[in-house]
């Protein structure tokens, strides 16, 4: 994703976020009480805006734990994937324009979630994305081979809203975001995330669990790409 894109594209919705836009932070979470708390102070400690977690069905602590940490918190009844979580997320909030953090992240900086989120709000780019860089490495080698899976952005709530088949997109949610930014001719901007890293699935649920979920994120993934293939044929 580079910054050349068209400094064309939606310029009326570009400038209607700058000067007073406000912002607010989305943080998508299933089972993820062990890191969740951690998201939460960094992000508030950003002073960005309100914190937002959808607690997409969990059966552990998750939503204790981001509720102690300070966030507001959205209880889903029953796990609808990452792309449900985002939409319920950003019809719940009025903001002008949404960060989205993952739920898993380590490592992560106050400044970090600032940096997402400034050159959206200042008008200066359509949407961001963050790339990890010197964290651990099997994160940060995934990221220089699929950037365009990376869940850290800041782009406008209502083109979030505007996504095509955002609710039911689970872990292609990114794939279908980079789709309509793309289609949308949106500037987009890549923010280098130092020493950032998240927790492989493996390591959350043991290798077995984790394998299984992974395999189903790979699938959702599959299925986004299966369908922007097919809109452009």
């Amino acid at each position: 994703m580079s910054s050349a894109a068209s400094s064309t594209a939606e310029p009326r919705a570009a400038a209607a976020v700058t000067a007073t836009a406000t912002c607010a932070v989305l943080v998508p979470a299933f089972n993820e009480a062990a890191t969740i708390g951690e998201v939460v102070r960094c992000a508030l400690a950003s002073e960005v805006g309100p914190v937002l977690v959808v607690d997409d069905g969990s059966t552990d602590g998750t939503a204790a734990a981001a509720t102690a940490a300070g966030a507001e918190v959205l209880r889903l009844p029953h796990n609808v994937g990452k792309g449900g979580a985002l939409l319920a997320a950003a019809v719940a909030v009025t903001n002008d324009v949404v960060v989205l953090l993952d739920a898993d992240l380590v490592g992560l900086t106050p400044a970090q979630v600032r940096d997402l989120a400034g050159p959206v709000c200042r008008g200066e780019a359509d949407m961001t994305r963050g790339v990890f860089r010197g964290g651990r490495w099997r994160t940060t080698a995934a990221q220089r081979l699929t950037p365009q899976l990376n869940g850290q952005r800041a782009l406008r709530r209502s083109g979030l809203l505007a996504v095509p088949g955002l609710g039911g997109s689970r872990y292609g949610v990114e794939i279908a975001i980079g789709e309509h930014a793309r289609r949308r001719r949106w500037r987009r901007l890549d923010v280098p995330l130092e020493g950032v890293s998240q927790v492989m699935k493996e390591e959350k649920h043991g290798v077995l669990a984790g394998i299984a979920l992974r395999a189903g994120m790979y699938r959702d993934i599959l299925r986004a790409l299966l369908r922007r293939g097919g809109e452009d044929a």
